[in-house]
């Protein structure tokens, strides 16, 4: 879809180092746990990851980027917090201010207001048992093709992380256990495939199988198979496809589509 560069430099952006390492070229990586790196995410990526961080196809995330609207703006002297929102959820923003910059020029704070578009840089940290993004870089959005840039970003970053997972996995596949974890083949009779197990599968083959614009409907989706699962076992399922990045809510939060049915 797009090459390192292009990715990197944000071609819908004023500056062309605002990605930092979003999507630097591939370099070898060590046997084990892959390098740490900075990625785009929505927000329900960060508010369904492990207290270990952020990870998309095994890779760990030090530092993210997420376009949102500012929905709320709570000044303090040492910090500011931010209510952000995007398609796929809301969370809170934490800016700690540089109190020796804002004495001598009033610059540390960035010029945003409520309803604003903004990019945010920075980890996702737990703070009283909620996800919480403390920010480095906070940059108000002024070119509305930003977002939709932003959104595409992230649907390429997890193809790409899924490729490299893939190479990474041992080359016998005689068995379902050896099978990749991640890789984009059909239902098994039984193991994991596409890292999801064998109940998860049904389910993203439900989504994936829509040819709707808007997707598949969590109710047409439930008729189907409520001889099969619960209701409480089946919106875990989705819970967690959503959060992993397999899925992606459309028009409201009761409609799906597969994030590969591109």
């Amino acid at each position: 879809m797009w090459n390192d560069q292009s990715v990197a430099g944000g071609g819908f952006f004023n500056s062309p180092s605002q990605f930092g390492n979003a999507n630097t070229p591939n370099q070898p990586q060590k046997t084990g746990r892959r390098a740490s790196r900075t990625a785009p995410i929505v927000i329900r990526q960060a508010l369904h990851c492990g207290d270990d961080g952020i990870k998309i196809w095994g890779t760990e995330i030090q530092i993210v980027s997420i376009v949102a609207r500012v929905r709320n703006i709570r000044e303090q002297s040492t910090k500011i917090t931010y209510t952000i929102q995007d398609i796929t959820g809301r969370m809170r923003a934490v800016l700690w201010l540089d109190q020796e910059a804002m004495d001598e020029d009033d610059k540390s704070a960035p010029k945003v207001k409520v309803n604003d578009y903004v990019q945010i840089f920075g980890n996702v940290k737990t703070n009283k048992g909620k996800k919480v993004i403390m920010s480095f870089k906070i940059m108000p959005i002024t070119d509305i093709n930003a977002i939709t840039f932003h959104y595409l970003q992230c649907i390429n970053n997890r193809l790409k992380m899924e490729a490299e997972s893939k190479k990474e996995q041992p080359a016998n596949n005689n068995t379902v256990n050896s099978m990749p974890a991640n890789s984009m083949v059909g239902i098994a009779e039984s193991g994991s495939v596409n890292g999801l197990n064998a109940r998860q599968m049904v389910v993203y083959n439900l989504i994936r199988a829509s040819t709707l614009e808007q997707g598949i409907s969590k109710q047409d989706m439930f008729s189907s198979l409520k001889d099969r699962m619960s209701m409480v076992e089946f919106e875990n399922i989705l819970e967690w496809m959503c959060g992993e990045g397999h899925i992606y809510s459309t028009i409201d939060e009761e409609h799906f589509r597969a994030t590969d049915a591109f």
